[in-house]
């Protein structure tokens, strides 16, 4: 017994605390969208995001890999997460320790990300 919770606890400890993003989305308000903004759903975001990398100005990169685990990189700096998950209302969730969620669109055919601010950057999809 003592053996099983040496190794229990052995395992808790060398793996890091990654939440689980949800089955529904946050619901959005219409404050999010701009003119010209069309919608985009979870087949979407998969078939287009999915096994690729999202570029913003500045170098700033999504990787969305294949196996569903998820990067960040930002001036040097690299932040990973297990999961990703997409939803019918355009959101994603990244699965961090606290999930964070942003709402894709397109605009006169240019992906735009909208975080919680509701700050838009304009991403480049690379495969």
């Amino acid at each position: 017994m003592k053996l099983f919770l040496s190794a229990l606890c052995a395992t808790a400890i060398g793996v890091s605390a990654h939440a689980a993003c949800p089955n529904k989305a946050p619901k959005l308000s219409k404050s999010y969208f701009s003119d010209g903004d069309q919608k985009v759903n979870a087949a979407w975001l998969q078939n287009n995001l999915a096994g690729s990398k999202v570029v913003y100005t500045g170098k700033d990169t999504e990787t969305y890999f294949s196996d569903g685990t998820y990067s960040y990189k930002r001036d040097g700096q690299t932040w990973k997460a297990n999961s990703y998950k997409f939803y019918d209302n355009g959101m994603r969730c990244i699965g961090y320790q606290n999930p964070r969620f942003n709402l894709y669109v397109v605009n006169n055919g240019k992906l735009i990300l909208v975080n919680e601010q509701k700050e838009r950057y304009e991403g480049k999809i690379r495969k």
